[in-house]
């Protein structure tokens, strides 16, 4: 039996206005694609700047992806995860800058965890942010990497596999190195 080509493909984490919005991307309308840059921007963001550390550079390769993403988006496979997809991109493009250039600037407030209550947030915020700086210090790059991924964008493991170009088993091993080492460290810092 032949699939029908006009049915939608089950695509897991889609939904149904981003499945339109791709296929509309795909077929050149802009304001799909622009639907899909405001609905990505934040998080392709964040994740740049966990490697770059520098607000300007992550804003021009935040920038630099949806232009890549838009050039490419009619090749995109329906049958696979989008956000696994457009990941893709500015893993590359960050690496690469890391490679290059290391810096240390703080993440902007503005980008901090919403809670009603502003002390509550803040703590959340400075935990969190001092929470994957031990880890960004301690941790092997590809360690860091798969922890960012599963636990700061929450993919599963298949997705962190496919935006590193990787294997889930490999992606569990890389998270189980890495919750060990900061286990450890945790243990430690309590024991002084």
């Amino acid at each position: 039996m032949a699939a029908d080509p006009k049915r939608a493909p089950t695509c897991p984490g889609f939904e149904n206005q981003d499945l339109a919005s791709i296929r509309d991307a795909q077929a050149g309308s802009l304001s799909a694609f622009e639907f899909l840059v405001e609905r990505y921007h934040a998080r392709i963001y964040n994740f740049i700047w966990q490697f770059v550390r520098n607000q300007h550079d992550a804003e021009d390769l935040t920038q630099d992806t949806f232009v890549k993403a838009y050039r490419a988006i009619a090749r995109f496979d329906l049958r696979y995860s989008f956000t696994a997809w457009i990941f893709t991109i500015p893993r590359r493009s960050a690496i690469n800058h890391y490679r290059r250039t290391i810096s240390t600037e703080e993440l902007d407030s503005d980008l901090a965890l919403e809670t009603s209550d502003p002390a509550q947030a803040a703590g959340l915020a400075d935990r969190a942010h001092s929470i994957w700086q031990t880890a960004k210090r301690l941790l092997k790059p590809k360690q860091y990497e798969a922890l960012w991924l599963t636990y700061g964008e929450g993919f599963s493991n298949a997705e962190t596999a496919r935006i590193m170009r990787s294997n889930p088993i490999y992606v569990k091993v890389l998270l189980h190195r890495a919750r060990e080492v900061l286990k450890r460290k945790l243990m430690q810092s309590e024991v002084l």
